[in-house]
């Protein structure tokens, strides 16, 4: 799924829009979508790596409201999802010999509040 637009960019025509990302940020109910933009879909296809160009832009009241409104449970799974992940990755960080991650292995003790 993609948008397409044309924009020239860097000397040549491209027109393949695509969200890579969205942010989400649950305490202040907002979110943030970064768009690549590609070549043409051929080119996406073959190599997802070469973005020509990307752009930001905030989803709006809308997308908060039907996403991160305090009425839906979405945000508390979320966190909760990304709490279990992110002590998961500290645990097996925390038990590695070498190449230890410092900001991971910060978390390898944390308990679940």
């Amino acid at each position: 799924m993609a948008l397409k637009k044309a924009k020239t960019n860097k000397g040549y025509e491209a027109e393949y829009w695509r969200i890579i990302q969205v942010n989400c940020n649950a305490d202040r109910n907002d979110a943030v979508a970064t768009f690549a933009l590609y070549k043409d879909e051929a080119t996406r296809i073959a190599d997802p790596t070469a973005v020509v160009d990307s752009y930001q832009i905030d989803l709006g009241e809308e997308f908060n409201d039907k996403v991160l409104s305090d009425d839906s449970k979405v945000k508390d799974k979320i966190k909760k999802s990304a709490y279990e992940v992110l002590k998961s990755k500290a645990d097996s960080e925390a038990t590695k010999k070498e190449e230890k991650e410092e900001s991971l292995s910060f978390f390898a003790d944390a308990i679940e509040a």
